[in-house]
């Protein structure tokens, strides 16, 4: 087969450091192509230097037999390259469709202003491609997140590109949306390259014909999914799970509590929150002990999102909201209020500051704690959490990757001694060795009396991690379960219906 592209010796440092060491690559045309690897193997460096956002240190990169190395990204596009991003990149003030119109190769700025689709049979192809001709007219910042994700694949694909990079495309979905993903891509063009940087090793498996594997910036292997399962290094570094037995209980894992710790937890009472006038989340109830664990689950636009931005202050709830921790009134509606009451929230994308450090933003978290009320965390004793971030202190955030930003937004809602922790999809672009490392590191904020309320897709992982889950569906909570309950037959087929995941669940663990 003819190569589309080939990376010949390329490389990238930052100072003294190899994010990627020199790597020779052969994509042919046609070819569906995974990259896998641990938090910061090196796999969206390797992406930004095909798609010019970053240029290499050194050797060449070629399309078609063309040297690229030194184009532009917008260069590169019209080449035929499209990408996505680790969050989604859509124009959030433009409706679903407008997007769309707006990436379609036929559109002209000079000819078709704002506000008209010069190509609406298009345009609806497209939307319904993704399942979101339903969505066409909403603003694209209306969307729930993992919408927006769906809409920027579209708006890549509608382009029409040769060469398409996807930046861990699965992140914020559920598993149905997952397999729409799965299925819509298989369904391009065979002609059209993919090259596919994700965690999820299912939707790798069932996507790519050959997988890369990548391990502190180094070319660990390349074969086909069966060739790189069977590596003996890529199972060490990656693919082995460290994980504890799955059948062990929550409870089991966590330290014992300080005394006191776990006095007064978190009541919220009749919450109903949306955006622009319109309530997505609907007269929710939730009691959370301290140091207890309550997962939400629900599938994308269920009010997961909304919920944690409610209580974190950044949506105004309806009035008759109540929300209390410790017996003491939380006041509503402003971030401000909601931090010196003791709520922590790391929301979905992070939201860090690119171009400060590791140490600077663990700073200014310190400098900007306005209460005293919760475990009163250390920033060494943060850093023993997150290891991996005593190494990084002097690291940009936007250098970091996804792995270590996730543990720098935890460690920065600590330092502010949070009594609630409020954690939108934390497993988000984390490897499965990490992932399982954050489950004992959240039972043990919950063993320092941490009340913990957490929004996550990743079902196995909430049923690890949770005291309790609560299904969310239309805005209200349609089934709360523990863990032991959600592992009966009956409760998982309800869960599985619930959550639109139309096969028999097996084991949730």
């Amino acid at each position: 087969m003819t190569d589309l592209l080939h990376l010949d010796q390329v490389s990238r440092r930052y100072g003294g450091l190899n994010a990627l060491h020199p790597i020779d690559l052969h994509i042919p045309q046609g070819r569906r192509h995974g990259i896998i690897g641990p938090n910061g193997a090196g796999k969206s460096t390797l992406l930004h230097l095909i798609a010019g956002t970053i240029r290499p240190s050194s050797g060449r990169i070629l399309l078609h037999g063309t040297d690229i190395t030194s184009h532009t990204p917008d260069r590169r596009a019209r080449r035929g390259i499209g990408r996505t991003w680790q969050h989604p990149a859509v124009f959030p003030r433009l409706t679903v469709a407008d997007n769309i119109a707006l990436a379609l190769p036929s559109r002209s700025c000079f000819t078709a202003p704002f506000g008209t689709d010069p190509a609406p049979a298009q345009t609806e192809s497209v939307l319904a491609r993704f399942g979101l001709a339903d969505l066409a007219g909403l603003r694209a910042g209306a969307l729930s997140y993992g919408q927006q994700r769906l809409l920027e694949l579209a708006l890549a694909t509608a382009g029409r590109p040769r060469l398409l990079l996807l930046d861990e495309p699965s992140a914020g979905l559920g598993p149905d949306d997952i397999r729409q993903l799965a299925d819509t891509l298989g369904q391009l063009p065979t002609d059209v390259t993919i090259i596919c940087v994700d965690h999820d090793l299912d939707l790798i498996w069932q996507l790519c014909d050959t997988v890369t594997v990548l391990d502190h910036g180094r070319h660990l292997t390349t074969g086909t999914p069966a060739q790189v399962r069977a590596h003996n290094g890529a199972r060490a570094a990656y693919l082995q799970p460290t994980t504890t037995p799955a059948d062990r209980s929550p409870e089991a894992d966590r330290p014992e509590s300080a005394p006191g710790s776990r006095t007064g937890g978190v009541s919220v009472a009749g919450l109903t929150a949306g955006y622009h006038g319109h309530p997505v989340v609907h007269d929710l109830d939730l009691d959370i002990p301290a140091g207890g664990i309550h997962a939400l689950l629900g599938r994308n636009g269920a009010g997961k999102s909304t919920t944690l931005a409610a209580l974190a202050g950044h949506l105004p709830p309806a009035a008759g909201t109540a929300v209390t921790i410790g017996g003491k009134p939380v006041p509503l509606g402003r971030p401000a209020c909601a931090a010196a009451a003791g709520i922590g929230y790391v929301p979905q994308g992070r939201r860090l500051f690119g171009p400060l450090t590791v140490a600077e933003h663990l700073t200014a978290a310190t400098a900007a704690r306005q209460t005293t009320h919760g475990h009163p965390w250390r920033t060494d004793e943060v850093l023993d959490l997150f290891p991996t971030l005593h190494d990084r202190l002097a690291t940009p955030a936007g250098r970091l990757s996804g792995g270590e930003q996730q543990m720098l937004a935890l460690a920065r809602a600590l330092l502010a001694h949070p009594r609630l922790l409020l954690l939108d999809e934390p497993t988000e672009g984390l490897a499965p060795a990490i992932v399982a490392q954050l489950a004992g590191t959240i039972h043990r904020l919950a063993g320092a009396g941490v009340s913990v309320l957490l929004a996550e897709h990743r079902i196995p992982f909430a049923v690890q991690a949770a005291d309790q889950c609560s299904v969310l569906a239309h805005g209200t909570i349609a089934m709360t379960a523990t863990p032991a309950e959600l592992a009966t037959a009956g409760q998982r087929q309800q869960l599985g219906h619930l959550l639109g995941i139309h096969h028999t669940l097996g084991s949730l663990a």
